[in-house]
């Protein structure tokens, strides 16, 4: 069953793939700086690269990566915590990959810069849908997510997060505050945050300019070339970075779970969310 898209209303760019990564990268439009990570804030391409893309995905990356990019019968990796999808632009990092291979994944060099595009149009539309970084998209299909063992769960739980959270004190009565297996599951992955990004856990943003000043305030992107953030009183700030400056400092409560997005399996995953099953 072909998976059916819900495509965020965003504003439209036309990319242009560049020939090779070694190119200049294609600039990052942000499309809506409101939203909660950067997959939702940029721009997507016309909705006819878009299905273009799907149709490439499914004939040559499905059976690998699956269906909804968790990962296919074949064994190929989780497309929505790939670090190399969270970094893409327009298709410049996702077509290295495609046309270099990677690992067991074998090369796609008859793969046209337009096909890369779209492909890669494809997996941003997907992943725009999330309901929240680290989360996985919403689906259609009715999903069995209780298959995990629930004692390894716990054995992972109390090696990796019992240090911050407790069965009996913040967490305490979670599954019956969260009835929703799949909500259960994304909300621990996502590490707590609000589905709408309102009254969560925020990472805050301190930025000192050469000019001497001072901002603090929501961030809302950050990478090794560009920063933005909303200020108490709302007013919306972005600067463009150019290595240390301007200086940046940041207060981000949700560390370690950013870091376990990268390093979490499936098979953990439904361990952890069985275990919280059993917190009633």
């Amino acid at each position: 069953m072909r998976r059916r898209l819900k495509v965020l209303s965003v504003l439209i760019l036309v990319w242009t793939f560049p020939a090779t990564a070694q190119e200049n990268q294609p600039e990052l439009v942000i499309a809506n700086p409101n939203a909660m990570f950067i997959q939702q804030q940029r721009a997507l391409p016309p909705l006819e690269v878009i299905e273009r893309g799907d149709d490439l995905y499914q004939v040559n990356c499905r059976l690998c990566h699956g269906p909804d990019l968790r990962g296919g019968d074949q064994g190929g990796p989780n497309l929505l915590r790939s670090d190399v999808v969270l970094v893409d632009i327009a298709g410049e990092a996702i077509g290295e990959v495609i046309v270099q291979g990677q690992g067991s994944m074998p090369t796609f060099n008859n793969f046209s810069n337009e096909d890369i595009a779209a492909v890669a149009g494809y997996i941003h539309a997907i992943k725009a849908t999330s309901e929240g970084q680290g989360s996985t998209p919403p689906v259609d299909l009715e999903l069995d997510i209780l298959v995990g063992d629930a004692a390894a769960g716990e054995r992972y739980f109390n090696q990796e997060c019992s240090s911050c959270h407790s069965v009996t004190g913040d967490l305490s009565g979670i599954s019956s505050r969260i009835s929703d297996a799949y909500i259960l599951q994304n909300t621990w992955v996502a590490g707590g945050r609000r589905q709408s990004g309102r009254g969560g856990v925020q990472t805050t943003a301190t930025v000192s300019t050469q000019s001497g000043e001072t901002l603090v305030g929501r961030l809302l992107r950050y990478d090794d070339f560009f920063i933005s953030l909303r200020t108490e009183d709302g007013t919306y700030r972005s600067f463009t970075r150019r290595g240390d400056s301007p200086r940046v400092e940041l207060d981000d409560p949700l560390y370690r779970h950013r870091e376990l997005w990268a390093e979490l399996t499936d098979s953990t995953i439904h361990d952890v969310t069985a275990y919280l099953e059993t917190i009633k």
